[in-house]
């Protein structure tokens, strides 16, 4: 015998109240009770339990924050969903301030109840967290991964590390270059010794060949004292240059040299003074292309880039973006006050399409603030702070594979789902508005609602 879920559905307009109950009927695992009248509806929530309550927002009597209270004195673990209107959105995040579980936003597709109300009866917890959880992810010196492409990139960085050579790194910013350059340092021979790191684009040219080199007493004004310079500091260990391509032309002469005598001199000095030391270079641009353009030394750059390792990135690497989000997520839970928390399945494939401009800093910033941004346990496409277009407008993986005419079809249904919600909330619900702005005709926008089965309030 099925075990059914108990749902209270309370909407004061009979209509919406309906279309959900029958939605929800045709899952033979849920026992639904729908109530019009939110007094009713307030004794049955004082005396019998249910798993779940969906609420609207608005009604006469009680409102939806007044069930919601009613709910969590009498059983506290009853999920609570509220559905808001047109123009109150706003109250309903406050209602999940209050302790609501989630909130929809009329109108929405039945397909989106059952989303919404699957997570609140924890239906879907094991898929999502198995979306996120179920990979083999590994570690290299702090590196996080399950790419067949990052794992590539290790295993040439294992290779090369033991040797002196200099090393450039290459790959768009947030690709994670320093920690490559760091690993590469602490599986040398030079482990034990020196990691220096210097930002070429951080201090002006007169300050970084101070600090680069060092300075003798009385080498320019402030000069009190002599001064070793940060190279000196890194001898017999490894020296990184973050950003090499925003190097001056003066400063790459310079450094240059070091690299053909290993000797340096201070500003201000006579001495040379020998240095023992590795160096690793990093870029986000095309140096190459910088030196044929005469703004990058072509010496200095076959210098620097006796070995090569091209950080690949995230968007070139999807089997790391859920092994990372589960990675960031044990870590906010650790961090915090050990909530934990799992994407859900529209979540996970939003991330999963979204481009990654700013690579791995970029998600673990966006999942450090879904994680405190949202009031439930499992994280939505919405607490996702991704740009609009992002969420919905990405083919997925999945579709690229179908055949034309399946792929159309998908990728129609959900514009025109998407399209169709938007201007009826713009609209507050009225056809006749929606029909006019969207240029096609009353029984149009009717089939759509029909066809895609969109649950609206008509105004």
């Amino acid at each position: 015998m099925i075990n059914k879920k108990k749902i209270l559905i309370i909407d004061d307009e009979f209509e919406m109240l309906t279309s959900i109950e029958k939605i929800l009927n045709l899952k033979e695992s849920y026992s639904v009770i729908a109530k019009q009248n939110s007094k009713d509806a307030i004794k049955l929530i004082k005396s019998e339990k249910f798993d779940l309550i969906i609420t609207d927002l608005k009604m006469k009597d009680f409102d939806g924050i007044e069930i919601l209270k009613t709910a969590r004195d009498s059983f506290s673990d009853s999920k609570v969903i509220v559905i808001s209107g047109y123009g109150t959105v706003e109250a309903s995040v406050e209602a999940m301030r209050k302790g609501a579980f989630d909130f929809i936003e009329k109108p929405f597709t039945s397909a989106k109840l059952y989303e919404c109300v699957s997570r609140a009866l924890n239906e879907n917890d094991e898929s999502a967290e198995k979306t996120v959880d179920d990979n083999d992810a590994k570690s290299f010196e702090g590196i996080i991964y399950n790419s067949i492409e990052l794992e590539r990139v290790i295993q040439l960085v294992k290779k090369i590390a033991p040797g002196n050579m200099n090393i450039l790194i290459t790959g768009e910013s947030g690709t994670g270059k320093e920690m490559f350059a760091r690993a590469i340092h602490n599986i040398s021979k030079g482990s034990v010794d020196p990691f220096v790191a210097v930002n070429c684009g951080a201090l002006p040219e007169h300050l970084f060949e101070s600090e680069l080199f060092g300075h003798e007493k009385g080498a320019f004004t402030g000069a009190i004292k002599t001064k070793p310079g940060l190279l000196e500091f890194a001898n017999n260990g490894t020296f990184f240059f973050d950003e090499i391509a925003e190097m001056s032309e003066a400063l790459q002469v310079k450094l240059l040299r070091m690299l053909e005598d290993r000797k340096i001199r201070r500003v201000g000095g006579q001495k040379e003074i020998e240095i023992n030391v590795r160096i690793i270079a990093a870029t986000n641009k095309d140096l190459l292309q910088a030196v044929n353009e005469n703004k990058f030394r072509e010496d200095l750059y076959y210098r620097l880039n006796t070995l090569n390792v091209h950080i690949p990135p995230l968007r070139e690497r999807k089997a790391d973006i859920l092994t990372l989000t589960k990675f960031y997520l044990n870590q906010l839970c650790e961090n915090s006050d050990g909530t934990k928390k799992i994407l859900s399945k529209e979540a996970v494939e939003a991330i999963e399409n979204y481009s990654w401009a700013g690579n791995v800093r970029e998600l673990s910033n966006l999942i450090s603030r879904a994680y405190f941004l949202c009031n439930s346990e499992i994280i939505s496409v919405d607490d996702l702070p991704l740009p609009h277009s992002d969420k919905i407008g990405k083919i997925n993986e999945k579709t690229l594979q179908m055949n034309y005419k399946d792929a159309r079809n998908t990728v129609l249904e959900k514009f025109e789902i998407e399209y169709l919600t938007y201007h009826l909330r713009k609209n507050n619900g009225n056809i006749s508005k929606t029909a006019a702005e969207c240029g096609i005709d009353r029984r149009s926008i009717h089939r759509l609602l029909n066809k895609y089965n969109i649950i609206y309030k008509n105004t």
